[in-house]
């Protein structure tokens, strides 16, 4: 059987998933699969509170049982499923960790990031070989990808070739969709969660005690910046500033929660609908437990708007008061100014950011998102012209709703692994 293998960019619960399902086919059905995960700063880095996107203390919207491997129905190998719960499961390594008995008394309580971080490095530990290191290209011949890095321990160039399948995995760094206004006040949703750096928000606003902060964004890292703040006690009004008409609550829901994996509901629905679904259950939703805190703060507002961009007034002035200049839906053509103490810009990230990492040539295809999004294969790859496959489920929403979250990692690594399984077998 020919090998096939594949490299993982990012190490998260995307790369768990993988990783740990082709370790199981290895070591169950004899398949071939190698898999490499290239990570430039430790596994679970967007998880651990180490390196931004989150502090690590906030806890989980999904419950711990939907770990790397639900929901456990792969079709890809006889007894897959089962063989995965007992060497990857959330429940096996509380077992392994000691933890299982007290988990389960205290009712089972949802993972804290940084105890979910904890859970993605034993995943992987046993599953495959990680590169440390950041990617710096991404380049193919002959039917194969190499990948370029630079190697986290001595800073020098590495490449490592003959990869069949490219997988780009994480959240992706803060999008920029406003113009950039270089500002001690001024906060991403990347940079805000490092360490040390709430605590220094919260002091700053302090400064203009009659100005509010200023958060833009309506999804759940808006909401979790917001909560951050009511955690450190900042007097200062908070206004969550975003394009849809309120924080949209996510409960869990049966009827919503099967969507999430079970692909006929999926395939019988719109690209409309599909949208819609998307963005009411995924990326502009919040999870009701987070809304139900943000529900008890009086000082916190929520406008409708759509942020133009962040600047000094007076214009110019580094030192001048902050202002975030926005439009409502109702009246597009006018121009509100906001004052602010202090600004996160908390719209998300961007998941095209491995763009500068591919050839001139694919670069440019990809320019064409909607036409990336709408004809994406069902294995998550993108219809790039003369390049082996390069999967990219954070921006898999029209295959199907789960790949870009952690609602069903056991069917995301089914999907990409399926076609590397057939090409092994034939």
């Amino acid at each position: 059987m020919p090998e096939q293998r594949l490299a993982i960019i990012g190490g998260g619960p995307k790369a768990a998933a993988i990783a740990a399902k082709a370790a199981c086919l290895r070591d169950l059905a004899e398949l071939p699969l190698e898999v490499v995960i290239f990570e430039r700063h430790e596994i679970g880095a967007a998880w651990s509170g180490n390196h931004g996107y989150t502090d690590g203390q906030q806890r989980l919207c999904t419950p711990a049982e939907r770990d790397i491997g639900f929901p456990y129905d792969s079709q890809l190998a006889d007894g897959l499923g089962s063989e995965l719960q007992v060497r990857f499961s959330w429940m096996a390594y509380a077992v392994a960790k000691g933890s299982y008995g007290d988990w389960v008394d205290r009712g089972r309580p949802k993972p804290t990031h940084r105890e979910f971080a904890d859970y993605i490095a034993w995943c992987i530990e046993d599953a495959a070989p990680v590169r440390f290191g950041e990617v710096t290209a991404l380049k193919h011949r002959f039917g194969r990808w190499s990948v370029s890095y630079s190697d986290l321990a001595t800073g020098s160039p590495k490449r490592e070739s003959g990869f069949d399948g490219i997988i780009v995995t994480g959240p992706g760094p803060q999008s920029t969709r406003l113009p950039q206004v270089a500002d001690h006040r001024i906060f991403d949703g990347v940079g805000f969660w490092l360490p040390g750096v709430v605590v220094a928000a919260a002091q700053r606003a302090a400064e203009s005690p009659d100005d509010p902060v200023v958060i833009i964004g309506s999804g759940g890292t808006a909401a979790a910046t917001a909560a951050a703040l009511v955690r450190s006690q900042v007097q200062n009004e908070i206004i969550v500033l975003g394009n849809q008409a309120a924080l949209y609550a996510r409960a869990d829901s049966y009827f919503e929660n099967r969507a999430f994996r079970d692909p006929k509901f999926w395939s019988a629905l719109s690209a409309g609908d599909r949208r819609i679904f998307s963005d009411r259950l995924t990326r502009g939703a919040v999870w009701s437990n987070v809304v139900d805190l943000l529900a008890q703060v009086d000082t916190i507002d929520y406008l409708q708007g759509e942020a133009i961009r962040v600047r000094h007034d007076p214009v110019g002035d580094p030192a001048g008061a902050l202002m975030v200049d926005y439009r409502t839906s109702a009246d597009p053509d006018g121009v509100i100014a906001q004052p602010a103490s202090v600004v996160i810009d908390a719209t998300g990230f961007d998941p095209w950011w491995f763009r500068s990492l591919l050839s001139k040539t694919l670069a440019d295809q990809t320019l064409r998102e909607p036409v990336m999004r709408s004809t994406m294969a069902s294995d998550l790859s993108l219809p790039l012209t003369g390049a082996p496959r390069l999967h990219v489920p954070m921006v898999g929403q029209a295959v199907g709703p789960a790949y870009n979250s952690l609602m069903a990692l056991g069917s995301l690594s089914d999907v990409i692994l399926r076609p590397y399984v057939e090409a092994a077998l034939t």
